[in-house]
């Protein structure tokens, strides 16, 4: 069972890895109009999306240390 979800997993990851691949090499193939000069910038949406990523995590572990409750909050 484990060695089929490894296989799978494997099979997932390089898929996407290909789709990324793909896209960084179309990334040259156009030109993007951008409605600000950083967006016509190289790799400029990539770049934007993982910085945007690490900040929704980052915002998420501090809102989460701040709400969260203790395990016997209900008793």
């Amino acid at each position: 069972m484990t060695i089929k979800l490894i296989k799978n997993f494997g099979k997932i990851n390089s898929i996407v890895l290909l789709i990324c691949v793909i896209l960084l090499i179309l990334e040259f193939a156009g030109h993007r109009h951008g409605e600000f000069k950083i967006e016509e910038f190289l790799f400029f949406p990539a770049l934007f999306g993982y910085i945007s990523c690490i900040i929704i995590f980052k915002v998420g572990v501090a809102l989460r240390s701040i709400f969260m409750r203790d395990e016997d909050y209900y008793d």
